[in-house]
């Protein structure tokens, strides 16, 4: 008897072993700049060259994405760019990339949070019309996982004008005054998908630009003499992530059934920028994709132009990660386990476990 009530709770824990190996999230729709695009690009600064066919990035086994990287630990395929879509609910039902699709073209760009808000509605709204059933419709929403990546585009204009430049283009908020308005206008775009049955939502902080390569090489001209990370730089955008992840957290008791979860992109980046050989990287200031100083003064205009090893770089251009950094965040996004570093790393046994999102990890969001 003893036997067999054992034999049963081993078969309960491995049949719940087994559920918890399945997602429940069914598609994963991502809204956001270059980040999460390759179509998108820090124009006049040529991030990817405009030329070039929306959706795949120069190099692609180098320039996974981090919505590509979430979508794997899913179980789903990348979601595809909304502009490769033929419009019918089947093509968009396991998730859709609004990135890159952009409204107007000021300095902050702020109507592409709202352009691609609108598209993602239309998109839902279609998904409920196809549905067979409410209980259908009800099912595809809450199996949805929605990831907001904005800020980076917004702050590599702002940093490439200077501080004197920029404050003039924003006389009503300024430099400063930047992380206010986006950090207010997410978390607004945030209670619109929430209003639209929207249950689950990642929102990504920026990453620390003034390490950039470009922000870096501008450094003589007054910020950062060209040493090193551009501190003025980096504490804009700490303010704005921490202002954003505030903001969440004042939003989060008013979407009773929601889960929002911000992640600090900057904090896991700062970890890889302190330790680079713990994480198999030998470059941290130069992008593997440019010209001039820190590959800095063109962006990445062709494969041509690119470093023969961008696994071993931080930066694969002026502003955007490689794809190995790209994947520990999106690991420590996850859950609190790193990627493990290429086999020759000197120091693998010393790979950092943390988590940078909170109140709960990504995974934690899927499984929900």
């Amino acid at each position: 008897m003893a036997l067999l009530l054992f034999l049963f709770v081993l078969l309960c824990f491995a049949a719940a072993a087994a559920e918890s190996s399945r997602s429940p999230a069914t598609s994963l729709f991502v809204l956001g700049d270059s980040t999460v695009s390759c179509s998108a690009s820090i124009l006049p600064l040529n991030l990817t060259a405009p030329s070039l066919p929306a959706g795949p990035c120069l190099f692609p086994s180098a320039r996974r994405l981090l919505p590509d990287h979430l979508a794997a630990k899913m179980g789903l395929s990348p979601p595809p760019l909304i502009s490769t879509l033929n419009g019918t609910a089947a093509a968009a039902a396991r998730g859709v990339n609004f990135g890159g699709q952009y409204g107007d073209r000021g300095m902050f760009r702020m109507g592409a949070v709202g352009q691609q808000l609108r598209l993602a509605a239309e998109t839902l709204q279609l998904l409920q019309l196809e549905a067979g059933t409410p209980q259908d419709a009800s099912a595809a929403a809450a199996g949805a996982v929605f990831v907001l990546s904005f800020g980076t585009d917004a702050y590599a204009r702002l940093l490439a004008r200077g501080p004197a430049e920029a404050d003039a283009a924003a006389p009503k908020h300024g430099r400063r005054g930047l992380g206010r308005l986006l950090a207010d206008r997410i978390a607004r775009a945030v209670s619109e998908l929430y209003e639209a049955d929207v249950r689950r939502v990642a929102v990504m902080g920026v990453a620390p630009l003034g390490c950039a390569p470009r922000v870096m090489w501008e450094g003589p001209r007054g910020l950062g003499g060209g040493r090193g990370c551009v501190e003025e730089a980096n504490e804009l955008i700490e303010g704005y992530n921490a202002r954003l992840a505030a903001r969440l957290d004042d939003l989060r008791p008013q979407l009773p059934g929601a889960a929002v979860v911000f992640c600090d992109v900057y904090k896991g980046m700062m970890e890889i920028l302190s330790n680079p050989r713990r994480y198999g990287l030998e470059e941290t200031r130069e992008a593997c994709c440019g010209l001039g100083p820190f590959k800095a003064t063109v962006g990445c205009l062709s494969k041509e132009m690119a470093c023969g090893a961008p696994e071993r770089h931080l930066w694969w251009d002026l502003y955007s990660p490689t794809e190995a950094v790209d994947a520990l965040v999106a690991n420590w996004s996850w859950g609190s386990l790193s990627s493990s570093p290429p086999p020759d790393s000197a120091s693998a046994s010393g790979v950092t476990m943390m988590s940078i999102c909170s109140p709960m990890s990504l995974q934690q969001l899927a499984y929900g």
